[in-house]
């Protein structure tokens, strides 16, 4: 009989010396489990990720851009097409827009609404990276360490409660992956790498096929290039570029060569060496996503740098199959990238899974060349330090300061004194002066109008007065205020002021004096004030 068993008997005689040996066996048999782990760092990661998702704003690049676009899908019933601030918008295709209408139709239109999806993929990409790194290696540890990586690595959970691509695009760049590795034992997966990989371009155009040249680079570095011509890897692929095509066709369709000259124009800007960009600003740039990482990825990134040497050690000497993988899916995310000229951490998080995993290597052989326990507590307490500590810092940190909370004050107020057909007013000389005009789209249920005249303000309500503007209290005071057009506050903030002229006054009904000429007088309070 086992001592398992053993024990059992005498604690059933109710020894309580056996019962408290019994409960220690028992809590030591279930921290050897790893599936006892990656629940506890998912229930982690579900609080981490969810807990304060309905606290704050959006801001304008890009979350408000696309928690309008959903808005819209939803108000117009356009899901075909991307519409934003009533034009078509042809810089981006509609996956993340859908997610957002399909999360609007669920939560309501709200803020959490919108970040929802990227917090529902990322907490999904968290899950996932453990079983891609099961695929990858035998080892025991490593999808737990992996897992664990990804939690606290600080810019992707930041992204993840963000309501923008980035951590979608992850996660279907990442179940490409799987996917792939899972097609090599059974070919029917290959399906789900199509299906996953046209997610991906769907979500991000061509840089979603970024997957598929790692996969295809993968089969012909390992020798498996004769997969490539397997009827289940075709079908894989007539998924992963046809059905992308069918929507890329139909708005050619519709809107012409427009679309396609708007759609890849951020391309075109962002190709080395062109439109007169400097030479040696462009070899300069080679080094700035390395020096991202130095400043930013800790504090895995020398355990990162060990995994990359070891992995490579690996592939050199055995040519290991799963070294490979981990080598060119680097390499194919940070060299593409490199390259262009406008250069942001968040271009490059579909390679931060493969970086979890390359951390955890490290960790892993330092374990297993000591022959220690598999989970013994020492480890645990490592584990467990990170995750509070990974919330603690959650809990602490400070909200994104670029938030529109003052226009999210002065959104409804302007709706209510704007007619449906008509847009609200904006001029702003506080950069970035399109975020403002997304801030405002999205919390205003109207279309709105940047004007680049201060000028122009004026005279379009002279000759539409029923409308409200909403103006940076600076340029209001500076010539609004001095002028001799009589105006009516409607509302104010720290840095902006919403108004409207005297023939709107007399509709909304808002508290007024006047004085013998029977015109509106307003109390103008001093520049900053709340």
């Amino acid at each position: 009989m086992s001592p398992f068993h053993e024990l059992r008997l005498a604690g059933d005689r109710q020894y309580p010396f056996f019962k408290v040996q019994l409960a220690k066996l028992q809590f030591a048999r279930l921290v050897q489990d790893r599936r006892f782990h990656f629940c506890l760092i998912a229930a982690m990661a579900l609080l981490v990720l969810f807990s304060k998702l309905h606290i704050g704003d959006l801001g304008g690049y890009d979350d408000a851009v696309y928690a309008h676009e959903g808005k819209q899908v939803l108000a117009t019933g356009q899901w075909w097409s991307v519409y934003l601030n009533g034009q078509p918008d042809f810089d981006k295709p509609p996956m993340f827009v859908w997610l957002e209408a399909i999360s609007m139709t669920v939560f309501g239109v709200t803020d959490f609404a919108a970040k929802f999806p990227a917090a529902l993929l990322g907490f999904a990409s968290i899950l996932l990276v453990y079983f891609l790194a099961c695929e990858l290696s035998p080892s025991y540890r490593l999808p737990v360490w992996a897992m664990l990586i990804l939690l606290c690595t600080q810019v992707f959970v930041r992204f993840s409660m963000r309501a923008m691509t980035d951590v979608p695009f992850t996660f279907f760049f990442l179940l490409t992956i799987f996917a792939y590795l899972k097609g090599l034992k059974r070919s029917r997966y290959f399906l789900l790498f199509g299906l996953a990989a046209s997610f991906a371009i769907l979500t991000r155009s061509f840089l979603g096929a970024i997957p598929i040249g790692i996969v295809i680079a993968h089969m012909i570095v390992t020798g498996q290039a004769r997969r490539l011509l397997s009827k289940s890897f075709i079908a894989g692929l007539v998924i992963a570029i046809g059905l992308p095509m069918v929507w890329f066709v139909s708005q050619y369709l519709i809107h012409g060569g427009e679309f396609l000259a708007r759609h890849f124009s951020w391309t075109v800007e962002n190709l080395p060496l062109a439109n007169g960009k400097d030479s040696v600003q462009f070899r300069f740039g080679l080094f700035q996503y390395p020096l991202m990482l130095v400043e930013s990825y800790w504090p895995w990134l020398p355990l990162m740098l060990i995994g990359v040497w070891l992995q490579a050690k690996r592939f050199v000497e055995e040519r290991d199959s799963s070294a490979a993988l981990l080598l060119i899916w680097v390499l194919f995310v940070i060299v593409p990238f490199s390259l262009i000229h406008y250069k942001w951490l968040r271009y490059i998080l579909p390679v931060f899974p493969a970086f979890a995993i390359l951390s955890a290597f490290p960790i892993c052989h330092w374990i297993e060349q000591r022959k220690k326990a598999i989970f013994p507590s020492i480890h645990l307490k490592i584990i467990y330090a990170l995750l509070v500590l990974t919330m603690a810092v959650m809990a602490v940190n400070p909200k994104y300061r670029e938030r529109p909370e003052e226009l999210r004050q002065l959104a409804p107020i302007a709706e209510a004194a704007t007619p449906p057909e008509k847009r609200i007013l904006l001029y702003t000389e506080r950069a970035p002066r399109e975020a403002h005009l997304f801030q405002l789209i999205w919390y205003a249920d109207r279309q709105c109008v940047l004007l680049d005249d201060i000028n122009e303000t004026s005279a379009r309500l002279e000759r539409n007065p029923n409308r409200a503007v909403i103006m940076d209290k600076a340029a209001f005071h500076n010539s609004i205020a001095n002028s001799t057009m009589k105006v009516l506050i409607l509302g104010e903030t720290e840095g902006f002021v919403c108004w409207t002229i005297n023939s709107l006054a007399e509709t909304t009904k808002q508290p007024e004096t006047t004085d013998a000429n029977n015109s509106i007088q307003v109390q103008l309070t001093p520049t900053g004030g709340n």
